[in-house]
């Protein structure tokens, strides 16, 4: 049987841990992922509501929409908001540099780093506006 949870969170750094523990626990109690594939998909979700928190919504107010699935073989996460998505101006935003707490302040890697730690990645950018981030990790052997 699978096992989904979905969570909203403020588009704001100090929400992110929110995240994390929720998918922390779901991988925990289900089983079947080392501490380093945990490690890694926390990382992955922490870049990915990163980007949310960083570049969506220009400081303004919003979500972050995160959606995890466990599967017998998997586990799926999708991260999505409604903002506007990143601008070359971002880079050298003062609000975004001063937000250490989970390491917002050194930008421009996170996309790598989460297609390096995932089996599936697909980044979407619908018509209505957002960003989805669909993320696959399979269970270990």
């Amino acid at each position: 049987m699978d096992d989904f949870v979905k969570l909203d969170i403020p588009a704001k750094a100090e929400y992110v841990v929110l995240g994390r523990l929720a998918l922390t626990g779901l991988l925990r109690s289900r089983g079947g992922f080392s501490e380093d594939a945990v490690a890694d998909l926390k990382l992955a979700l922490t870049e990915a509501c990163s980007n949310s928190v960083r570049h969506a919504y220009d400081h303004d107010e919003g979500q972050v929409h995160l959606a995890f699935n466990m599967h017998r073989d998997r586990v799926t996460i999708e991260i999505r908001d409604e903002g506007g998505g990143f601008h070359e101006d971002d880079v050298d935003c003062p609000e975004c540099q001063s937000m250490p707490e989970i390491g917002l302040a050194d930008g421009g890697m996170g996309i790598s780093i989460i297609r390096a730690v995932v089996d599936e990645f697909d980044l979407r950018k619908p018509d209505g506006g957002g960003t989805v981030l669909f993320l696959a990790k399979r269970r270990d052997a």
